[in-house]
């Protein structure tokens, strides 16, 4: 699957609130009744960027008592981002109903 449509995936399962990795792959998994999937292998590259672009934060929770977790959230321009992806996907999706003719 190509990075771009990873990243929408991920700031998707993002939107509602902060997740760890497997929370993240079920989600996208769910959501889309497993239309869409991340192995965890392609899954933790694309936070990584993400947490790199400043589109997603990373903090650790959990601890003595449970198990250390890495949560990731959506900071503003992440959500300004995925704002700009929507906007795009949604104009992508009525040009492509126009060309085959509004049978999509």
């Amino acid at each position: 699957m190509p990075e771009a449509k990873s990243s929408f995936l991920v700031l998707l399962a993002l939107k509602d609130g902060g997740k760890h990795g497997y929370q993240i792959a079920r989600c996208i998994s769910e959501r889309s009744h497993g239309f869409f999937s991340l192995s965890y292998g392609a899954l933790y590259p694309v936070l990584h960027k993400l947490e790199q672009d400043g589109l997603v934060e990373g903090a650790w929770e959990g601890g003595e008592d449970s198990k250390r977790r890495r949560v990731y959230t959506l900071t503003r321009a992440g959500h300004k981002s995925l704002a700009d992806e929507r906007e795009h996907h949604r104009q992508l999706g009525l040009a492509l109903r126009g060309l085959a003719g509004g049978k999509l």
